[in-house]
């Protein structure tokens, strides 16, 4: 009996040895089940992940395309539209920029690809030979040559920088869409993994625990992580998009006012641009116009008294009590604070800074500094391309050397006077005596006469009325909505701020005649003009220095005009 009992003892004590190595072993394989089917899905979110990070610095490779295309594109527009004799630095510069977008193209193919976009390397492959052959094909505006050849060669070329900017724009795109297909996939798989290796976790030892638990816990920080990205992805997608819409300045600053103030409405914001002489800032946007502290705002007056654009990087100031704190922070009648101030860069240059404030002590987290970093680098972008677009069609429509209209622009602000029936004055001004001043002083002093003269008839006249340089020292200046007598008391105006901007002695002194028609001295445009001509033609027989207006009779003849002079 003693030893039936010791023999159950033992094969109960067997038993439970058994249970034990038997929970042991269920836990193991629970352990390694878990381990192997979780191992697929985090294997898949890794592939993804890794897939992401290929399409961020495929994007990231666009980004930069872009940035030397714009580069380039701003470079070239003004050498473009009034082609001259380049010096060696812009020729080293344009050289400079076309090797760099070269290779970034080529580094963005390569990227594309293993990105699975091989459709989109090729476009791009095809778009960068068409780009590198029309900018190598701009030969005759290197040499300052005015002919049809770059007439041609600046068509080609702004076509082909149009198709790489089409393309480039395309695997944008693509890689976003690919980029947040990715992260969507990741975040389920990383989803479905944590979810495994908790049920396993479930069955097994404290082990499996700890370990489901710590899984667990990084899979859920990378699941923020990548919800915060794609937030971050998103945000920046739909403020381009809204940019991209922007066709002038103020549409900019609206688009980032409510841009800022949705993405860190925490924070009082404001971005200030300098004006056109980068010497002093102003401010275009303001998340609270209504605060009187933010009414009165940063108190820095230029772009070189800025710490932020100085060093052209963005700055964070936990407190403005620090030592080492911006000296505009410091002392302000609304208290101590915090503040980060992001840099804006248009086209190179630092111009601008976003100033952002918050509680002292308790500066923007990094997810807003991200925020402001991304609405200042994208309004920037946008600025430039406008300013670069404005710029162009300024020097296409402007005279060069004078900056008044150029004849076919005059003529095509006239036509819109005739379609709406506006009746003008017409002036034809020619300055007395020029070529004797340029055979005496020179074709510089010539120049400087005409552009002394063009900014005193631009201070003389109404901002609608229209001035343009008709050709050599002949000016012809239309006044809507004005009769000749008033014309003329406007003519004699500039004949007298001429004469006293001479008195400074920096340019050789000369006159200037005036020829003076209505718009119904002709039937059209031209036929006014003619008339205002041979009123000139008057002034210069009768001694120059004066004001002619032409009489009734101008309209029926011109060969018989009736012409009476007003000094």
């Amino acid at each position: 009996m003693s030893r039936q009992r010791e023999r159950g003892g033992d094969v109960g004590w067997l038993s439970a040895r058994e249970r034990v190595w038997a929970y042991c072993a269920v836990g193991l394989i629970a352990i390694m089940c878990s381990v192997f089917i979780a191992s697929s899905p985090l294997r898949s979110g890794q592939d993804e992940a890794d897939q992401v990070h290929r399409d961020d610095l495929a994007l990231a490779q666009v980004a930069a395309l872009r940035t030397t295309l714009a580069d380039f594109q701003v470079f070239a527009e003004p050498r473009l539209a009034a082609p001259s004799i380049p010096t060696t630095t812009d020729v080293a510069q344009a050289s400079n920029l076309a090797k760099a977008g070269t290779a970034q193209a080529k580094a963005l193919v390569t990227a594309l690809r293993a990105s699975g976009l091989a459709d989109t390397a090729r476009a791009l492959k095809v778009a960068d030979v068409a780009y590198t052959k029309a900018t190598a094909g701009l030969e005759p505006v290197a040499l300052g040559l005015a002919s049809p050849a770059v007439t041609a060669a600046a068509a080609a070329e702004r076509a082909a920088y149009t198709a790489m900017w089409a393309v480039t724009n395309t695997a944008a795109t693509q890689l976003r869409q690919s980029r947040d297909l990715d992260l969507q996939r990741a975040t389920t798989h990383l989803s479905d993994s944590r979810r495994i290796i908790l049920l396993g976790g479930a069955l097994a030892a404290i082990a499996t625990l700890s370990s489901a638990f710590i899984v667990g816990q990084r899979a859920h920080r990378r699941e923020l992580a990548a919800r915060t990205n794609a937030r971050r992805h998103a945000f920046e997608t739909s403020l381009q998009d809204a940019l991209d819409m922007a066709k002038v300045e103020p549409d900019v600053y609206t688009i980032v006012g409510k841009a800022v103030h949705d993405s860190v409405p925490q924070l009082q914001v404001e971005m200030l641009i300098a004006d056109s002489s980068r010497a002093h800032f102003h401010q275009t946007v303001s998340t609270h116009p209504g605060d009187p502290d933010q009414r009165n705002g940063c108190g820095v007056v230029s772009p070189f008294d800025c710490p932020a654009t100085t060093r052209g990087h963005t700055l964070v100031f936990p407190t403005s009590t620090a030592l080492n704190a911006c000296p505009y922070l410091q002392d302000r009648a609304s208290g101590d604070c915090s503040c980060v101030c992001v840099p804006i860069s248009i086209a190179g240059k630092t111009v601008g800074v976003t100033h952002a404030t918050g509680p002292d002590g308790s500066p923007p987290n990094e997810t807003d500094i991200h925020y402001l970093e991304i609405t200042s680098r994208r309004a920037a972008d946008r600025l430039a391309m406008l300013r670069a677009f404005a710029k162009s069609e300024t020097q296409a429509s402007s005279d060069p050397l004078t900056g008044l209209w150029n004849r076919r622009s005059l003529e095509n602000r006239v036509h819109d006077l005739h379609q709406d029936g506006v009746p003008y004055a017409v002036a034809y001004g020619d300055l007395d005596h020029f070529k004797l001043l340029n055979d005496t002083h020179g074709h510089e002093a010539g120049d400087q006469a005409l552009r002394l003269f063009s900014r005193v008839l631009r201070d003389s006249i109404r901002p609608n009325d229209i001035a343009g340089r008709y050709g050599g020292e002949e000016f012809v200046i239309v006044l809507p909505d004005c009769n000749t007598d008033t014309a003329t008391v406007v003519l004699e105006r500039v004949r007298e701020r001429l004469a006293l901007a001479l008195t400074a002695g920096r340019v050789a002194a000369f006159t200037v005649s005036f020829g003076l028609a209505a718009s119904t001295d002709g039937d059209t445009f031209d036929e006014a003009v003619a008339v205002a001509d041979q009123a000139l033609h008057t002034a210069k027989a009768t001694g120059r220095n004066r004001v002619v207006t032409a009489t009734n009779s101008t309209t029926d003849s011109l060969d018989d005009a009736q012409l009476e002079p007003t000094t």
